[in-house]
């Protein structure tokens, strides 16, 4: 275990050349005391998972950590910090793909490139009396150099996209780098910048989708995001709050048309750092 990467104050990373998942070993340190901040980085993960118990490959040269916080605040508001992962998330893997690539957010915390599965950020947590968490952990996986084929959604890397010679550990500086300077926005200022951020990056914003929830298939027009950071389907006429569950975006629904056809023509540069007003990763 020995430290070899700089991350912004109160990171603190603890590397592994392999472990069981960096979620798992993030829980079993916040259960034995472990300090707000800690970082665990594996270099491969032997049984990496994703949302609903999913397998995440965990090939060496991708990203995979797990963030361990312990929040100060009602556990419903805690749970907003998913949004703020895959922002920070978003933001990093913008910074290092060609101008003009599309990196969207897909409810409720994936990343995607063009469309594609890169990014994936699973939330586990323990709660305790009146509605508090006494420990939240947020585990991100990034597909760097590797991407699997066999998945239901499509997925990619950021080599495949156009990357130039990245290494998880600049991967991981980025990543929480970004993350910090939306955590402090959330802190400050609640969740409501975070909440139009993310809208700007919504994957299929304003078109239909498919939601799958636990029991039943939906299919609707993604409306909005409400003030909790819930999906708001418009459905047969209705609106209904979704909480929890997986969207499935059509690929032409991601980008609108202005955007298709600039994306046609030019794939002129978008300015990637559009909220530089709210938050400024270098400080200044």
């Amino acid at each position: 275990m020995t430290r070899l990467v700089n991350l912004p104050s109160p990171f603190r990373v603890l590397a592994y050349d392999s472990i069981d998942s960096t979620n798992e070993e993030a829980k079993r340190l916040a259960m034995a005391d472990a300090e707000d901040g800690t970082v665990v980085w594996a270099r491969r993960q032997t049984a990496g998972k994703g949302r609903r118990g999913r397998t995440w490959k965990s090939e060496e040269g991708n990203l995979y950590c797990s963030i361990l916080l312990r929040p100060q605040c009602h556990a419903k508001r805690a749970l907003q910090l998913s949004f703020v992962a895959a922002l920070g998330m978003a933001d990093a893997v913008s910074a290092v793909l060609p101008m003009g690539t599309f990196v969207h957010c897909k409810w409720p915390n994936d990343v995607l490139v063009e469309g594609r599965k890169v990014s994936g950020i699973l939330l586990e947590s323990q709660a305790v009396a009146l509605g508090g968490m006494d420990w939240l952990v947020i585990g991100a996986g990034l597909n760097i150099a590797h991407f699997p084929t066999d998945v239901e959604y499509p997925a990619t890397s950021l080599m495949a996209e156009g990357a130039i010679a990245l290494s998880p550990e600049t991967m991981l500086e980025s990543f929480t780098r970004h993350f910090l300077a939306i955590m402090v926005t959330w802190k400050n200022m609640g969740f409501e910048p975070v909440r139009r951020a993310w809208m700007r990056r919504a994957a299929g914003i304003g078109s239909e989708i498919t939601v799958r929830l636990e029991r039943e298939t939906l299919t609707g027009i993604f409306k909005t995001l409400d003030k909790d950071g819930a999906l708001i389907l418009l459905h047969d006429g209705l609106e209904k709050r979704i909480t929890a569950g997986d969207i499935f975006v059509p690929k032409v629904s991601i980008f609108d048309h202005k955007e298709q056809q600039i994306h046609r023509k030019t794939r002129k540069a978008r300015d990637i750092r559009e909220n530089r007003g709210i938050w400024d990763v270098t400080g200044n």
